[in-house]
């Protein structure tokens, strides 16, 4: 795909600017990812901030305990605001992002971004409506960790993976899982045992298929 005006319109359809739309033209990149790629390590210094148009991407803290802690998932027409929120502060990056599947993206230098929320009112908009969306998508995360089963938690996670791959067949490890999530391999594996035996998955060597 070539980053066209056209490109932007149907892919980030929330940015309506047409001199904002022009300078993302001139200044972004169109980049292509196949699935499982990392694109941003924690602690790394951010050059870019990526616009998704397609595909999705998995976004993880980095707790003190060198543990990891799923935050939310990007998909397509939308960014990362942890990267955002870093790259504004001038600090090294929070959080890990890997994609899921195939992914696009626009890449943003990050002093256009700070150009851009000096000179555009509709980048703001943006960007505060994707601070709405994750905000709750955290909040969604921790209300998960303190209140709901880890069964529920394990079904919403690889349903969520199924639907923005378009794909129910899923090629993540136990570990992967239970790493997202906070849990030990062991006890994912008799959660996806039990998640197989009400017929809510299909386990196979190296693929969980959802149904």
């Amino acid at each position: 795909m070539e980053l066209t005006s056209t490109y932007l319109r149907t892919y980030l359809p929330m940015i309506q600017d047409d001199r904002l739309r022009s300078d993302i033209l001139a200044h972004g990149l169109l980049r292509s990812f196949p699935a499982g790629q990392t694109l941003l390590m924690h602690q790394q210094y951010i050059d870019y901030i990526p616009l998704v148009t397609s595909g999705g991407v998995k976004v993880v803290r980095s707790t003190e305990d060198h543990k990891s802690l799923f935050l939310y998932f990007l998909q397509a027409g939308e960014t990362c605001t942890m990267t955002l929120s870093s790259c504004i502060k001038r600090e090294t990056s929070r959080v890990r992002a890997k994609t899921i599947t195939e992914t696009e993206a626009v890449l943003l230098p990050v002093e256009r971004v700070y150009f851009y929320t000096r000179h555009f009112p509709s980048w703001n908009e943006f960007t505060l409506h994707a601070f709405r969306l994750k905000f709750d998508a955290i909040l969604q995360a921790f209300e998960g960790l303190a209140f709901a089963p880890l069964e529920e938690r394990v079904m919403d996670y690889l349903q969520a993976i199924a639907q923005i791959s378009n794909n129910p067949f899923l090629h993540i490890t136990h570990e992967a899982i239970a790493n997202d999530l906070g849990a030990s391999r062991v006890g994912i594996s008799r959660i996806l045992k039990r998640l197989e035996q009400h017929q809510q998955l299909r386990l196979t060597r190296g693929e969980i298929e959802v149904l």
